[in-house]
């Protein structure tokens, strides 16, 4: 009788243990945590030129200054690889800041350099229905 006690306690003891030890884990990755990793993963496919996965980066809503939408931002980067403008480009994210507003974020600035010079961007980027954070528009400073 006193060792099914005995069991019984130290069942329920660990059960108790694994439960608390669960509990803190079922959180995932914040807002901040998605949106940094929307945009390195943007930041490593423009620097390798893989235009699939830099549009991947960018939502079907997107309206920018220049390309009135995604299929006129990939028209754009396809050219520029094209003619080698990417050859040396790269996406500086070190000073950029990310505001976040609700199931809306701000990340400035955003700087691009390479051969063809350098421009400052102001990125807007939305958490979708799928929980992903993608790019909604882009402004030139």
């Amino acid at each position: 009788m006193r060792n099914s006690r005995m069991a019984a306690l130290w069942v329920v003891a660990m059960l108790a243990v694994l439960a608390c030890g669960c509990a803190g884990q079922g959180k995932g990755p914040t807002d901040q945590e998605l949106i940094a990793g929307t945009l390195a993963d943007w930041k490593a496919a423009f620097e390798a030129q893989d235009i699939d996965q830099i549009m991947a980066a960018y939502s079907e809503d997107f309206e920018g200054e220049r390309s009135a939408d995604k299929a006129g931002v990939r028209g754009f980067f396809t050219r520029a690889i094209d003619a080698g403008y990417m050859d040396s480009a790269e996406i500086i994210l070190d000073d950029a800041e990310t505001l976040i507003d609700g199931e809306t974020a701000t990340v400035s600035p955003v700087d691009l350099s390479g051969d063809f010079g350098s421009v400052s961007l102001e990125l807007i980027l939305q958490k979708e229905a799928d929980g992903a954070w993608r790019i909604i528009a882009s402004e030139r400073y």
